[in-house]
């Protein structure tokens, strides 16, 4: 072998070495993917259950979607980037198919100032929502083209955007009557949001359309606070190196709903009884009502301490629901009694939610163009029902 072809060999290995490392230095927290198929289950779902990956509705997103401007499928035909309905948002929202994307590492939720001159696909629903022309927020929304149906296990790794608006991971039915949020989460600690900046909001909403109803439990246990986490926008924008948390619910039976953060058990809620995780202890309690109507205490719905453990016990949430007399899954019966039964689509998405804009908290232009901090990101969304 020449000098020279030597020296072109070396020259060429060096060019590789380059590019690989501008390939990292160009991608933020660019890491080996994980497999979202073995990367294990929570504890206490590891019982002796033999769980089954469902291909068909997990997704970790290690693939490109460029951003379009009209509906469209992605990831396989798993997902398309809107809403499961015409309707393009709560509040000041205004859901558009570009702010949707994949950049082959993320799923990427964009949000922008809502310009109606300049109006991105779909057009409005409806203009000027809430009266606020300058203050509309265009963001992203995907959903699914298969349903989950319980029993279902589902987790997602997700990084809330740094800015006020909800970062969204939740499951509807088709006919918006009932609902599980696995992750809802107020981002930025702007005036008058740092108090739900800190917190995410585990919940489930059970509707009447017509009159409009909606029953969701209220107490303060559906709000999950960590320890030195003052904002989780804040938290997983991390000065631009972002970071995510993992958000699950078990949905077990129609009266039966298990919320996890980080693979940890946190929540459990079970026919008439409820369970939170706080400071450490596991305290068990259930819901009252007075003339029809649920037991509000100090603005939350009142919870009647039944006993607290130190561990989690199912059968201990059995005889608190034996206690009770009133349901926490749908204590107005909106689903005829029957608890959460539908097939359910899953929906992950930004929005400006109306009872935020009122009360003033709403972004800035300078957040909105700041897209360092006003993106949600996911990096892996995984659905597992136990084996028959």
């Amino acid at each position: 072998m020449t000098y020279k072809n030597i020296a072109l060999i070396l020259i060429c290995i060096n060019l590789i070495s380059c590019s690989s490392v501008n390939k990292v230095n160009n991608e933020t927290n660019l890491q080996e993917p994980e497999n979202i198929k073995t990367l294990p289950l929570p504890t206490n779902l590891q019982d002796g259950t033999v769980w089954e990956f469902q291909s068909d509705l997990s997704d970790d997103f290690n693939y490109k979607f460029a951003p379009s401007n009209k509906k469209t499928n992605f990831g396989k035909g798993k997902w398309y980037n809107f809403y499961q309905s015409k309707w393009d948002g709560p509040g000041t929202t205004y859901w558009k198919y570009n702010h949707v994307s994949v950049d082959g590492n993320d799923l990427l939720i964009t949000s922008s100032r809502w310009d109606e001159a300049n109006e991105d696909a779909p057009k409005a629903f409806q203009a000027n929502k809430m009266n606020k022309p300058n203050g509309g927020i265009s963001a992203g929304c995907i959903t699914s083209n298969k349903q989950v149906l319980y029993p279902v296990f589902i987790e997602s790794k997700a990084s809330v955007a740094n800015i006020v608006l909800a970062s969204d991971v939740w499951l509807l039915s088709p006919d918006a009557t009932q609902e599980i949020d696995i992750m809802e989460c107020y981002g930025g600690k702007e005036p008058g949001n740092s108090f739900f900046a800190k917190s995410i909001h585990i919940s489930h909403h059970s509707f009447i359309r017509k009159p409009f109803t909606d029953y969701q439990p209220r107490d303060n246990g559906a709000w999950f606070n960590k320890e030195g986490i003052t904002g989780w926008g804040e938290y997983c924008w991390n000065n631009g190196d972002r970071k995510y948390v993992r958000t699950g619910v078990y949905w077990k039976s129609p009266i039966h709903f298990e919320h996890y953060i980080e693979g940890e058990l946190v929540r459990v809620l079970y026919d008439k009884a409820l369970v939170t995780k706080v400071n450490g202890k596991w305290e068990y309690g259930y819901p009252t009502m007075t003339n029809g109507k649920l037991d509000v205490k100090q603005g939350k719905q009142k919870i009647t301490k039944f006993s607290t453990l130190n561990s989690y016990s199912f059968e201990e949430l059995k005889k608190a629901s034996n206690a009770s007399t009133v349901s926490i899954i749908d204590p107005y019966e909106y689903q005829g009694g029957k608890g959460f039964t539908k097939p359910l689509n899953i929906i992950i998405n930004l929005e400006s939610q109306d009872w935020h804009v009122k009360a003033g908290r709403t972004p800035t232009d300078a957040d909105l163009k700041n897209k360092v901090k006003n993106t949600m990101k996911v990096d892996w969304f995984r659905v597992f029902k136990p084996k028959k």
